[in-house]
């Protein structure tokens, strides 16, 4: 039997999976859509700049909090061969993250005060900031209770319990800045009170994997895994986050705002980047320890399939990022269409460390994680100080882009050293360049009458679609394997394709 054979019902498992696990996160988004009319009508830009800052302090703590805590755990439940040794790992790792998360934040909630003064030269902000801090450990163990659900391949459970948290948070949260009219605090507060509601129902989903046993043997073989993770986490926040606060510092609030704006409508990637790797997470360390002798090919196909899809919808959302802006904000917000496409590449780089990192996190040599996270973190930094006082979000967008784009081709080379992933080169650099391009090239479209404009960019992207057919960058009986897949995940996707 051919490996082609062999890989298409795994490839059918893992597409099935992505549109489960990302259904919840779907949610999520299109609920962001749907508020951002709300939002961008009650808020300036220069308070969309404020809610930005705050939650990326917020998420700076968060990443202390976690230690890499869902990679962790996922690593060593795989590692677990029986129930018993899968219970005492959730029970001691959720243990330690629980007292470590409250007594993290609860230090963190002496210094709102301070968060704010620095963020913004006063402290009149100080409350968004204890909103934020209060509601970290507890989304934090939601996050938990979810990982355990992808470890047990519960997709649905896991996508129902994401649409009712999202729909719960959101509602909470428009409740308390539009009816209640607390407006920032409303938000914020909307958002603690729906984490909090949700984790006792996410804890009794997962009850038969926790119980009184700990273990402080494993607990030190967890850190030792996870503490490498978090210098990589703090490097991912720097350069995927930190160009906020540089925007904030050296540019304005506005453009902090216009920023955030966009990435919201990237957020669309991000969307399907999460989905991804939730489902991908799982199934590729199931392959590598129980069929290696073939993982290495499946890994190079998904990593062209990533890339296809990716450019798709990069070139798709950059295109259509203003009649976007048209619809769901006021004119304030649009200009924030000059960041959506470097921001679409940075995700499309991002989706690939998904394999292109997987050797290194397989083999479990994560210092390398630390190292190139922090080398592109500095990269980051270093060309926002440089460009963002005279270009604004349209820099940090593009600085952001670069970053990742540093950091999986850095992943990839070593990555090839230890372990080594048998890549599809030439369709690889197909589809990276016909991406660059089209998405590119929307930045030299003149202005035009909306219908119109509708049209002309409609041929755009049926265009670049058609290139990748005329390039052979996709293959036939791959799309007749994707289609068999996603219109029916019962039926095996060795059947479309002879």
């Amino acid at each position: 039997m051919n490996d082609d054979y062999r890989l298409k019902p795994t490839i059918h498992h893992l597409i099935r999976d992505i549109a489960v696990y990302g259904t919840g996160d779907l949610i999520l988004k299109a609920a962001a859509f749907f508020t951002m009319p709300i939002y961008t009508r009650i808020f300036s830009p220069n308070e969309y700049g404020i809610w930005s800052l705050v939650s990326t302090i917020i998420g700076l703590v968060s990443i202390i909090l976690s230690l890499g805590g869902d990679t962790t755990y996922a690593r060593f439940f795989y590692d677990a061969k029986t129930n018993t040794e899968k219970q005492l790992v959730t029970s001691t790792w959720f243990g330690f993250l629980f007292l470590w998360s409250l007594s993290i934040a609860g230090l963190c909630l002496l210094m709102s005060r301070y968060f704010s003064q620095w963020t913004f030269g006063t402290g009149r902000y100080a409350t968004l900031f204890l909103l934020g801090l209060l509601a970290a450990p507890v989304s934090l163990m939601n996050n938990m209770c979810s990982q355990v659900l992808r470890n047990q391949f519960r997709p649905k459970v896991f996508s129902a319990l994401n649409i009712i948290s999202t729909i719960l948070s959101i509602g909470l949260s428009l409740y308390g800045a539009v009816v209640l009219d607390f407006g920032l605090i409303g938000v914020l507060g909307g958002a603690l009170a729906a984490a909090c509601i949700m984790l006792p129902l996410r804890l009794w989903t997962i009850r038969s994997l926790l119980g009184p046993s700990f273990s402080f043997r494993l607990l030190k073989k967890l850190l030792m895994f996870a503490l490498p993770l978090v210098p990589m986490a703090l490097a991912y926040w720097v350069f995927g986050m930190s160009d906020r606060m540089v925007l904030g510092k050296l540019s304005t609030l506005d453009q902090v705002g216009l920023y955030g704006v966009a990435f919201t409508l990237a957020g669309m990637l991000s969307l399907v980047n999460a989905a991804v790797g939730q489902a991908w997470a799982p199934i590729a360390l199931k392959m590598y320890e129980d069929e290696r002798d073939r993982a290495h090919i499946f890994f190079g196909r998904v990593m062209t399939q990533i890339l296809i899809g990716f450019g798709l919808l990069c070139v798709l959302v950059t295109t259509f990022a203003k009649e976007l802006l048209v619809i769901l904000s006021t004119s304030a917000y649009y200009p924030a269409a000059l960041a959506v496409g470097p921001l679409a590449l940075a995700m499309m780089a991002s989706a690939s460390t998904h394999v292109t990192a997987l050797s290194i996190s397989l083999t479990m040599r994560t210092k390398y994680f630390a190292f190139y996270s922090w080398l592109a973190a500095l990269l980051n930094l270093g060309l926002n100080i440089l460009f963002v006082p005279r270009w604004g979000m349209v820099a940090a967008s593009w600085t952001t882009a670069a970053s990742y784009l540093f950091l999986t081709v850095s992943y990839s080379i070593t990555s090839q050293r230890l372990w080594a992933v048998k890549y599809e080169t030439s369709r690889i650099f197909r589809v990276a360049a016909l991406t660059l391009l089209f998405t590119v090239g929307v930045a030299f479209f003149p202005e035009m009458p909306l219908w119109f404009g509708v049209i002309f960019k409609s041929g755009y992207c049926f265009c670049f679609t058609g290139l990748l057919f005329a390039l052979r960058v996709v293959d036939r009986r791959e799309w007749a394997v994707l289609l068999t897949s996603i219109v029916s995940r019962k039926v095996f996707v060795t059947k479309a394709v002879k």
